[in-house]
């Protein structure tokens, strides 16, 4: 299980990606507030677009993704989903939309975390 303060990054392409792109600057805050308080394992970062409007493949990069099983129960990661929704609104003009999903299956399970050009802290 991972600890308020910890940063992991999954394997070299993960790290590879952190080092030769750029992040949104409001993403580079969020992932270190969650880091800081809960601990992060980072799975994914930048890579080429999988569909349409792909966060993870834009410039400066808007998405990560964070293990949730590192957490020790769904439970705790749907609190820190809460907690980062309550603290940060991706985007006023569309407020169905969230910073941070927990979606997958299994060993899949992980947060998107993602900005938009209107995320703003509430």
């Amino acid at each position: 299980m991972i600890k308020p303060g910890e940063r992991e990054i999954k394997n070299a392409q993960v790290f590879r990606a952190l080092m030769e792109r750029n992040y949104a600057p409001l993403l580079i805050v969020i992932i270190n507030e969650i880091a800081d308080k809960y601990g992060v394992y980072i799975t994914e970062a930048w890579r080429k677009s999988l569909h349409l409007r792909d966060v993870h493949a834009t410039n400066p990069g808007r998405g990560m993704d964070l293990r949730v099983r590192v957490y020790g129960s769904l439970e705790m990661a749907e609190q820190i989903e809460r907690w980062i929704n309550q603290r940060w609104e991706y985007d006023f003009k569309r407020p169905e939309l969230k910073v941070a999903i927990i979606h997958g299956e299994g060993h899949n399970k992980h947060f998107h975390i993602q900005t938009s050009e209107n995320t703003r802290r509430r």
